[in-house]
């Protein structure tokens, strides 16, 4: 899941409409929920995929992954140009890209042109929340950013989760291809059309007053990246998070539904449902866990809970025998509430950074966490391949229960090494760092 910050600006004290904000926000948030949905569609797909294009696991994996490699690497690229630009051009052209990306992926016939497809679509991507959030800045008083960017969060879980078993549904009825040039393309230009002709950097009200240039604000940000490039702490904080992220890249949005499909022997729908259970548990429990980090007066004691019961959630998950269907439900949920202690990380990095640090801070520790995905979505396809009896089906390749579980193991073993990381970062709660 992507977290980022903006830059303060400072506001003219005069009337501003909550109607026209909003309205204006709302085609970002609807394009940061669309982009989900595009991000999670491989793996409704990976029978499909793996047929048409005459692919294994490890392929697939990367086929995957290039979305998160423009993702990741452009987070920082694109918080410059936001700056420079504004976020309105950006996200005209963002769209676009994920419309011609999905365009490409879904007429394809060659593996390596669905990747280039796959590549356009995550470059699209990156401009969905930072210009989400950079809207609210120009857009909102200070003292509604808080709820803009929770909004903005539920727009992309609502996305993840249309992702699953709707999207399932939906490639059943008419097939990935028609299910991505008939339905996702026209929502796209739909997106397109609203905020080329809707959104704009500058309320009817006026212009904002800023304190800098846009010039002064990269140079700005060039200074604070090398600083902050070279504290261990902040690498902790990337690592921890990338590690207790891979039950979400790996499992919930590429290998856990075609898993659930073989182990209780059903369709991508209902693997699909189970799935989006994660989603409702990161839902319902960021909140409490925030919540809880406070009342505690505690960011690392959360974070080694949440690792050490994420570690035996997920070998439940994974390994135990035998589990009822209807407990596979409970057990994702519960799995998505174990990993709401992930963000936690967020506000430890903007708590050991100066606050005009904290968007800079935010956009280099989510680079960090995004791109382990790189290695790891194509990792368990590869371990899926070593463990291959080479049985096809369908002219797919056919993998055991036992293929998947060996495979997985990534997860619990990532999940230890974020435990690891716990000894290099330090407890930020305010309160608690003057008592040190």
């Amino acid at each position: 899941m992507a977290h980022t910050g903006t830059h303060g600006t400072n506001l003219k004290k005069r009337p501003r409409s909550d109607f026209n904000a909003w309205f204006v926000w709302s085609f970002a948030g609807l394009f940061y929920s669309y982009q989900f949905i595009l991000r999670n569609s491989p793996g409704v797909m990976t029978q499909d995929l793996m047929r048409d294009f005459s692919v294994e696991a490890c392929a697939l994996g990367v086929l995957s992954a290039f979305y998160l490699i423009s993702y990741s690497s452009l987070q920082i690229p694109v918080g410059l140009a936001m700056d420079k630009f504004g976020p309105t051009r950006l996200l005209r052209l963002a769209v676009i890209l994920c419309m011609i990306g999905t365009v490409i992926f879904a007429l394809s016939e060659s593996f390596y042109l669905a990747c280039f497809g796959r590549l356009l679509i995550g470059a699209g991507s990156t401009c969905a929340f930072l210009g989400s959030l950079k809207l609210a800045t120009l857009w909102f008083h200070p003292e509604k950013l808080a709820l803009v960017v929770g909004f903005t969060l539920l727009a992309g879980k609502i996305g993840a989760s249309l992702g699953q078993a709707p999207l399932a549904l939906l490639i059943n009825a008419l097939g990935w291809r028609e299910a991505m040039l008939y339905v996702m393309v026209p929502i796209g230009i739909f997106l397109t059309i609203g905020i080329w002709i809707f959104v704009s950097d500058t309320p009817p009200e006026g212009p904002l007053a800023t304190s800098e240039t846009a010039d002064t604000r990269v140079k700005t940000l060039f200074k604070r990246l090398k600083t902050i490039g070279v504290d261990y702490r902040i690498w902790a904080l990337g690592f921890y998070g990338a590690l207790m992220y891979v039950p979400m890249l790996a499992f919930v949005d590429l290998w856990g539904i075609p898993f659930l499909m073989e182990l209780y022997d059903t369709d991508k729908a209902t693997a699909g449902s189970i799935t989006t259970m994660f989603y409702f548990g990161v839902g319902i429990g960021s909140p409490v866990v925030a919540l809880l980090s406070d009342y505690f007066r505690a960011r690392k004691v959360p974070m080694m809970i949440g690792a050490v019961l994420a570690i035996l959630c997920n070998i439940v998950i994974i390994y135990v025998p035998d589990i009822p269907l209807s407990m596979m439900y409970v057990l994702l949920f519960m799995a998505g509430f174990i990993f709401s202690a992930q963000p936690l990380i967020f506000a430890s990095v903007c708590q050991l950074t100066p606050h005009g640090s904290n968007g800079t801070a935010i956009s280099f520790t989510n680079m960090i966490v995004m791109m382990l995905g790189l290695v790891v979505q194509p990792l368990i396809g590869w371990f899926l391949d070593l463990s291959w009896s080479g049985i096809m089906q369908n002219g797919v390749p056919f993998y055991t229960v036992s293929d998947y579980r060996f495979a997985l193991l990534s997860i619990p073993l990532s999940l230890i090494l974020a435990l690891v990381m716990l000894p290099f970062i330090p407890e930020t709660f305010p309160q608690l760092k003057k008592e040190v």
